[in-house]
């Protein structure tokens, strides 16, 4: 029923903003790009869904909401972005699809999603990489990032310079997990990636992909015994009162950013697509500001529950080959080199 009502949905926004008038519909490929309308047609509304799988009350729709308010008063109404958050458009797969057949939509989802369409964009979430999750967003300002966006628009796949990247992902088990002796075998949650999976493989776990919201009875089952979660997640969905032993292993960043289709997307007035990218490229800034001041203020909360927190033994798995695994990705060196100017010019 979800899926149908998310494709349903996405349908009817489709011909909502057909019979506006909004865009020329012809646009001749995912990578072209159609003029910028001005003057009375500029000045049609267009609405656009935004689905993203975060609560209601979490800082990420806080942010969203402000974006969305904010585009409206720039474009004096002409732009309304319609936020459907807990997966309430539908799950990955619906809004991939929606995506695809070129409808109004903004999904919230991870580079790797796409991997299946363009292969390199998993090179921005695989493990041990980036140090820290703002450089996620800096490297969104690089000329690496601009070819990433030419090369999915050629597959129809829209990335926007926005990221919510909130902290880095450690692990939270029955026990630390700090070197390779003691994370051998380990049964954890990933997502259902292959840039997860196979950095959990590498580190010498055995980790197992699933939805997110079948983690914590997967945990209470005793299916799995760990999690890969951001400090800000393992506070909020409240999984360190299973568990309560977190080894900061900080293997990837937890990163969304937004995608569309390239078609429709150049349909969008360009003045229009300035304002919206600019103020959705604010809002995952402002949101990764907020996870960065909050994440002590979380941690203190959770040690004060009775969790220990444990500093993995990085290099260790670095030893184990843990961060050559971004290599076999075509723009693998690239994103390296990229990140070692940005460290160079703190």
């Amino acid at each position: 029923m979800k899926k149908l009502f998310a494709l349903a949905l996405a349908l009817g926004m489709t011909f909502s903003l057909a019979a506006c008038g909004s865009t020329s519909g012809n646009a001749s490929s995912a990578g072209s790009s159609a003029p910028a309308e001005s003057g009375k047609d500029a000045a049609k509304p267009i609405v656009i869904s935004v689905s993203h799988s975060y609560t209601e009350l979490d800082q990420v729709s806080v942010e969203l909401n402000t974006a969305a308010k904010n585009i409206a008063e720039r474009t004096d109404g002409a732009v309304t972005l319609n936020l459907y958050p807990n997966n309430t458009f539908g799950n990955l797969v619906d809004g991939v699809e929606a995506v695809m057949s070129d409808s109004p939509l903004l999904l919230m989802a991870a580079f790797s999603q796409w991997e299946d369409l363009y292969y390199d964009a998993s090179a921005l979430q695989c493990g041990f990489v980036f140090e820290t999750g703002e450089e996620f967003l800096k490297v969104m300002d690089t000329d690496l990032f601009s070819k990433i966006v030419t090369e999915m628009d050629k597959v129809n796949v829209h990335p926007l310079n926005c990221s919510f990247v909130g902290g880095m992902r450690h692990i939270i088990g029955k026990k630390p997990y700090t070197t390779p002796d003691e994370i051998k075998g380990l049964k954890l949650r990933v997502p259902n990636s292959t840039t997860y999976l196979e950095c959990f493989e590498a580190m010498g776990a055995s980790p197992m992909g699933m939805a997110a919201s079948e983690q914590l009875g997967a945990l209470s089952a005793g299916t799995i015994d760990a999690l890969d979660q951001s400090i800000s997640l393992m506070y909020s969905t409240k999984s360190y009162e299973l568990v309560n032993q977190v080894t900061l292993t900080a293997q990837q960043p937890l990163a969304d950013a937004l995608f569309c289709s390239a078609t429709w997307w150049n349909t969008v007035p360009e003045e229009y697509r300035v304002i919206i990218e600019e103020e959705l490229h604010d809002a995952g800034l402002r949101y990764n500001a907020y996870s960065v001041e909050n994440e002590s203020k979380m941690r203190a909360e959770m040690e004060a529950a009775g969790v220990e927190f444990h500093e993995a033994d990085r290099e260790a798995f670095l030893e184990k080959g843990c961060g050559d695994l971004v290599l076999k990705y075509g723009i693998g060196q690239e994103l390296l080199d990229t990140l070692a100017e940005i460290r160079a010019a703190k």
